[in-house]
């Protein structure tokens, strides 16, 4: 991905004629500003000469909002689910165009800017084109907090979990043909939808440019939740990046477990002529279970961004589901279950036969406890697991 800083360009001749825009606009309440919004698109899209058109989801304004849009000519569709994000899949579903424009009726985005976002998909083989409010200072308008640490931060976070480089990726500001879309169409029906938009554009290996736009005083009341939203954001992006914040983290602490528990039962290491014992084996079990928890968590966001279409090139991911079936899961849960209660019977009746004296061996009773344990999540990771994965599995047999 690359920024750069283009005038924008006019389409003229018979390509004017062909050309087919969608500008969606996502709607709760703002009659300030929805009027001049449409009326600046239409101007736009009548200097350029541009056949597109005007889609407006109203996502349950009490104002004069639709009054307002449905007397300027304009569609208006309806959203009754609430949020950011269900608007605008509702609007982006309802639309007729090749290409896509997307941007919030606050007024704050300069829609003369749309032939410009036009040309980079259309001309210069761009598939998703996102504004930036950092490239030129364009952020100026931008509060505060936001400007200089809410959207750097998350901004930077997510290029570090999915090796992009933008920077502004909660422009709301956005371009990409209707093929683009559907490839990478997203789901959350909150803020995050823009945040969506633009990992899934990654993830997709499309093409991506950011041009730099200014940001105007917005007008009315901002439907941002600081901490609610920002959280949102978080969650979200964890679940897409299973292997950096799950896969590596749970397998190192699982392997530490395992060898934990190897040395001690082996007598592998000794401090005074003593082996390691019970408290030893105790940070065994405790490595070993977290890991293990992690790790499974991992394969389940793994699985769903395979539901995704994201995961389906990668062939690891597809041997593994080739080999792990439901049964193949019980088997391995139930027999790590076996195993560990017979290790902890043969202990009690060692332990009663003793007299209650303390056992030879205690770091056998944390290993016990760790292979019931993983046993028991194996098992019903299986069931959860199997039946995320079915669909994708019979679909490669």
């Amino acid at each position: 991905m690359i920024n750069v800083n283009a005038e924008s360009t006019l389409f003229t001749g018979s390509e004017q004629e062909a050309l087919i825009v969608s500008i969606v606009m996502p709607c709760l309440n703002e009659e300030e500003t929805i009027g001049a919004c449409i009326e600046k698109i239409q101007s736009t899209l009548a200097k350029a000469n541009l056949n597109g058109e005007i889609v407006v989801c109203d996502n349950g304004s009490t104002d004069n909002s639709v009054k307002i849009a449905q007397s300027m000519g304009v569609r208006v569709v309806h959203q009754p689910l609430k949020g950011y994000g269900n608007a605008y899949i509702k609007g982006l579903a309802s639309t007729r165009g090749k290409y896509l424009i997307m941007g919030d009726a606050d007024d704050t985005y300069d829609f003369a800017l749309i032939p410009q976002f036009l040309d980079y998909l259309c001309h210069r083989g761009y598939d998703f084109v996102t504004g930036s409010r950092y490239i030129e200072a364009g952020g100026k308008n931008i509060t505060l907090l936001h400007r200089f640490l809410g959207n750097p931060a998350i901004t930077g976070f997510l290029n570090f979990l999915f090796r992009t480089a933008y920077t502004d990726v909660y422009c709301g500001f956005r371009g990409f043909s209707r093929e683009a879309y559907d490839r990478i169409k997203p789901v959350s029906p909150g803020m995050e939808f823009n945040l969506e938009l633009a990992i899934n554009a990654g993830l997709a290996d499309l093409k991506i440019v950011e041009i730099p736009i200014q940001l105007a005083p917005r007008k009315g009341e901002s439907k941002l939740r600081t901490f609610r939203d920002g959280w949102r954001s978080l969650r979200m992006m964890l679940l897409y990046c299973p292997n950096k914040v799950f896969m590596w983290p749970g397998f190192i602490l699982l392997t530490v477990g395992m060898l934990i528990h190897l040395v001690t039962l082996m007598g592998l290491i000794q401090y005074e002529g003593r082996a390691l014992g019970a408290v030893t084996g105790i940070f065994g079990t405790i490595f070993g279970v977290v890991g293990f928890g992690i790790l499974s968590l991992g394969l389940h966001a793994k699985t769903y961004s395979w539901s995704r279409r994201f995961e389906k090139n990668n062939l690891a991911l597809r041997r593994f589901y080739k080999f792990f079936k439901l049964e193949t899961g019980l088997l391995l849960g139930t027999a790590m279950i076996l195993v560990g209660s017979l290790i902890l019977i043969s202990l009690v009746i060692e332990w009663l036969n003793s007299n209650l004296l303390p056992l030879l061996h205690p770091e056998r009773a944390s290993f016990a406890a760790t292979l019931v344990i993983m046993g028991s999540g194996t098992v019903f990771s299986s069931l959860f697991i199997s039946a995320m994965s079915m669909k994708k599995v019979g679909s490669y047999d």
